[in-house]
């Protein structure tokens, strides 16, 4: 009978630690007063130190523009297409010197090219919104930009 009181307390012991572990897996609350928590989240995921999680975004958020820039490629390819594609050359630019900023521990730079690869995505919601078209490819340059926001505010957090 006593045993199996400590097994009960094992049991709940180890229930109790998986459940703050897996809170501090997560981000550490690096994500809580984010207004883009879902997408930090995504990022944060299993890190605990603002300047990783910050490389993290960095990386992330050249990888999924990559990724945009090949939609917007697809045939056929508009002039509003050709303002998004050089938009996100000049995105994919401006984190990868943010991300130099952040190696080096230049976190005013890292702040700022965020900010301006952020720019470069509303350059191309802009020009679809300029010809009076619907931007096809608004979610993922919202996405983008949420993201880009996500890495200024980690960016904040780095000590």
């Amino acid at each position: 009978m006593v045993f199996k009181d400590y097994t009960f307390f094992s049991y709940v012991f180890s229930a109790v630690a998986v459940i703050l572990l897996t809170g501090h897996a997560h981000g550490a609350g690096l994500c809580d007063n984010s207004p883009y928590k879902i997408v930090c989240e995504s990022i944060v995921v299993f890190r605990t130190d603002p300047k990783n999680a910050s490389i993290a975004a960095c990386h992330k958020l050249i990888f999924e523009t990559k990724n945009v820039r090949v939609a917007a490629q697809t045939p056929p390819v508009s002039a509003e297409f050709e303002v998004c594609i050089a938009a996100f050359d000049g995105a994919i630019a401006n984190t990868k010197i943010a991300l130099q900023g952040l190696q080096a521990g230049d976190y005013a730079t890292l702040r700022t090219y965020l900010l301006a690869a952020k720019t470069n995505y509303l350059g191309c919601d802009d020009a679809f919104h300029n010809s009076g078209q619907t931007n096809p490819i608004a979610k993922s340059t919202k996405l983008l930009m949420d993201m880009a926001s996500v890495g200024v505010d980690l960016a904040a957090l780095i000590k």
